[in-house]
């Protein structure tokens, strides 16, 4: 048996939590750590999740390495379809106030 860092309690080896207090044992380890995790919050957050990416201890290198470029892809396509978005907007404006005239 082993004690937990923030509490003190004794925790048992496979704990992945303490029992007393709730802390992660094995930080790194949890749901969004995992690859169900990161494709949820990567479909939510976009690139804000490559720290959860990287700190995870479950996911390879390589893998790692993959989401960032799938991350780095999505975050420019949506950049640029934004910027499409304003344009369109801004020239729908512009006839707008044309045609009113």
């Amino acid at each position: 048996m082993t004690q937990c860092p923030r509490c003190h309690a004794p925790v048992e080896e496979q704990d992945n939590y303490c029992r007393q207090c709730g802390k992660s044992l094995r930080p790194g380890t949890g749901f969004l750590f995992s690859h169900t995790g990161i494709i949820l919050m990567a479909l939510v957050l976009g690139p804000f999740a490559l720290p959860c990416v990287w700190m995870s201890k479950l996911i390879t290198t390589p893998a790692k390495w993959i989401y960032t470029l799938l991350l780095a892809l999505m975050s420019v396509y949506l950049c640029i379809m934004l910027h499409q978005s304003y344009l369109m907007i801004q020239d729908a404006a512009q006839l707008m106030l044309g045609a009113g005239l």
